[in-house]
């Protein structure tokens, strides 16, 4: 086996299922990776605060890199690694159109994520809160045009735009890509991630490198979409699950089987760990 350092793993559509859930095979093939000596980052699109669930079923202690790489946290100490806002102006234009065209949003801040009213997303989050212990619940808050201007702030690392229709997804894309102060990737087909500009997993990790001064060479990664693809630009190992977008899957070293399939637990068996 290759001296790996890190395997780092987007969480939905690739380490996670169809439901959302981490398949056991996932979770003890992960667990046996990190017992010989490799550190398992996760590396999403969401805020830690919609990962404490995960961090903790997989006993996660080191870096975490959330938000597309916009923030980079030490999960043990709470100290931000690296980190890079939406600029006041920018983040309040955001917000200010998914308001006025109805569209439904989440905005990250460091220690809160706010919603417009009525938000599907906002509402499952909310109703999972109501199952979890208090410690791993996500804080959630709702905003609306009075309360943006304070919120825009505190200092916005990710909105999340949701919309049903594909053909708005691309709108919004090709909007918001017009903005020189802004970057937009799709992390799904129903979702439009909006960063600051130079923000990806791939920068995110690059700063990390440095920090902890590991070679990226030495570095796995697995993924399923475009948001990963800056991550697997990178990485030595880049692996893509079989129900990647087609652009993943061209970038990648190795496609394994699909998130439904425990893709992630069976790369690590056959390429990783080099079991039978």
């Amino acid at each position: 086996m290759i001296d790996y350092r890190w395997c780092v793993c987007d969480m939905d559509g690739t380490l996670l299922d169809s439901k959302g859930l981490l398949p056991q095979e996932n979770e003890k093939a992960l667990k046996r990776l990190k017992e010989s000596g490799v550190e398992v980052i996760i590396a999403s699109g969401r805020t830690d605060l919609l990962l404490k669930p995960f961090i903790k079923q997989l006993d996660l202690t080191g870096d975490i890199i959330c938000c597309n790489g916009g923030l980079v946290k030490d999960i043990g100490t709470g100290e931000i690694l690296y980190g890079k806002t939406i600029g006041k102006e920018a983040a309040l234009e955001t917000i200010g159109y998914c308001l006025d065209n109805s569209l439904d949003f989440l905005a990250y801040t460091e220690n809160m994520i706010y919603s417009n009213r009525s938000n599907p997303r906002a509402l499952k989050y909310k109703d999972k809160n109501s199952r979890l212990e208090a410690e791993l619940r996500a804080p959630i808050e709702y905003m609306g045009a009075e309360e943006a201007q304070g919120v825009a702030g505190t200092g916005i690392y990710k909105i999340l735009i949701s919309s049903s229709s594909q053909e708005v997804i691309c709108q919004l894309a090709e909007h918001f890509s017009a903005r020189a102060e802004l970057s937009a990737v799709s992390s799904s087909s129903d979702v439009l991630d909006i960063m600051a500009a130079g923000i990806s997993k791939g920068a995110a990790l690059k700063a990390l490198s440095g920090k902890r001064g590991v070679d990226l060479g030495k570095v796995i990664a697995f993924g399923d979409n475009y948001n990963d693809l800056e991550m697997f630009e990178v990485v030595g190992m880049p692996i893509a699950v079989s129900n990647a977008v087609a652009a993943a899957k061209s970038a990648a070293k190795i496609v394994t089987r699909s998130n439904d399939e425990a893709g992630v637990a069976h790369a690590i068996k056959k390429y990783i760990l080099e079991e039978n």
